[in-house]
């Protein structure tokens, strides 16, 4: 055979092996690319949780609840310089901020996906760093005076538009103590004194009542109406509305008293008990503890809007008093901390355990289930706020009081209160 056409054969015969691996190599990187960008794409992130691991700098760990906005830094896999607001939990719930400061970090962040109702009761009974519902509702109706000086308590009541026949019935019995400062059967001169009264109101979808409520305010001078729609699911904003008011038109006010158009409030009784109490940073009312949260019917809220099963201690909205000293802390925080429908829950209980405030338990007020009171339980202070009074049954109460069929009162100190933690 030809030498030249041997050598050939012998070098081609070494270099086809040699591309063959090369092809390998090649087609292995290849499909290797693909599947990392393919995996890359089918990692999930999470809504509700992001959580940025500390650095050798002891960066704090940084966590969203309810897609509130927190300052944090962007992701990232490379050495930057970045400002990082540091947001610190303290021991009282509230948060403390320390300044910002330039620094080089490498961070990487992990998004968790977590269920809503999964979050730490530490963070969600917090106040948030920005806020998550601004008040911005206007005030429509107010009286001209709301609290001339020496005003000692304010009395907000919630009442609806078509309940005009409530609001007579209340101007004409209890009410009345209100504006003369004297109560039936009492021995006290000016046992009343001190007081002022308000109905509070959103705007009704039918003009007609909305203007009926503009008479009102003429003529009674009584009536609080904000520019949000009254109905049921605006009961917190129509609560705030009460806090506004009185924080920005009664300052240095003792007390707030809140209730409902259905009542009866024994104001010399509840008068003398916050006389002896000398109460600071307390609401005073109906306590509920360990109250179980609805998951259907009226009082519906989702794990969304209130992710555990049990309520903080709160007081039923019949009727409670906030301390002066409380109700501009009360206005405030809640623009940081989101909203529930049930305003005696959100005001009582989820803003109470925020700030911190004393719920002080007492006898005689009235809860939700409760049922009418005589006029002996009145003349006996028994009851220091009765629930379910109808317009006629009101004013029999009232002139029965006058002349009562029991005489024997018992002391403001019989019934003892207490603390809830």
């Amino acid at each position: 055979m030809n030498p030249r056409l041997r050598l050939c054969l012998r070098v081609r015969g070494r270099w086809r092996p040699c591309l063959v691996f090369v092809y390998y190599v090649l087609a292995v990187a290849l499909v290797e690319q693909l599947l990392i960008v393919t995996l890359h794409r089918q990692l999930p992130l999470a809504d509700n949780f992001s959580v940025a691991t500390p650095d050798r700098n002891n960066t704090a760990l940084v966590v969203d609840v309810h897609k509130e906005i927190v300052p944090q830094t962007t992701t990232t896999t490379t050495t930057t310089t970045t400002t990082t607001t540091t947001v610190l939990p303290t021991s009282s719930t509230t948060f403390s901020v320390i300044p910002p400061v330039a620094r080089t970090v490498t961070k990487t962040v992990v998004r968790l996906s977590l269920s809503p109702w999964k979050v730490p009761e530490d963070l969600f009974y917090r106040r948030r760093v920005q806020p998550v519902n601004r008040y911005r509702y206007r005030v429509l109706l107010e009286p001209k005076r709301l609290c001339p000086p020496n005003t000692t308590m304010v009395i907000l009541i919630h009442s609806h538009h078509p309940h005009s026949d409530r609001r007579r019935a209340i101007r004409s019995t209890w009410g009345q103590a209100v504006r003369t400062e004297s109560w039936p059967n009492e021995r006290r001169n000016r046992s009343c004194a001190g007081l002022r009264l308000a109905f509070v109101f959103g705007q009704h979808r039918d003009p007609g009542l909305n203007d009926l409520i503009y008479e009102e305010l003429y003529h009674y001078d009584d009536i609080i109406q904000g520019d949000f729609v009254d109905s049921y699911q605006n009961m917190t904003l129509k609560s705030l509305l009460g806090l506004k008011i009185v924080d920005e038109r009664c300052p240095g006010v003792s007390y707030l008293l809140k209730t409902d158009d259905d009542m009866i409030v024994n104001l010399p009784y509840l008068l003398q008990l916050l006389t002896n109490k000398r109460l600071q940073r307390s609401i005073m009312g109906p306590v509920n503890v360990r109250a179980r949260v609805h998951r259907a019917g009226k009082w519906k809220l989702t794990h969304e809007e209130f992710p555990f099963s049990i309520f903080p201690p709160y007081e039923s909205g019949s009727a409670y008093v906030i301390t002066g000293d409380l109700i501009h802390e009360l206005y405030v925080t809640a623009e940081y901390v989101p909203h529930i429908f049930v305003d005696d829950v959100y005001i009582t209980g989820i803003l109470g355990r925020v700030v911190g405030v004393n719920h002080v338990l007492h006898r005689g007020f009235a809860f939700w289930h409760g049922k009418p009171p005589s006029v002996c339980d009145i003349v006996m202070n028994r009851v220091v706020a009765g629930t379910k009074m109808t317009p006629s049954m009101l004013r029999a109460t009232w002139t029965q009081l006058h002349n009562p069929p029991c005489s024997v009162s018992i002391p403001v100190t019989a019934y003892r209160s207490f603390v809830v933690p």
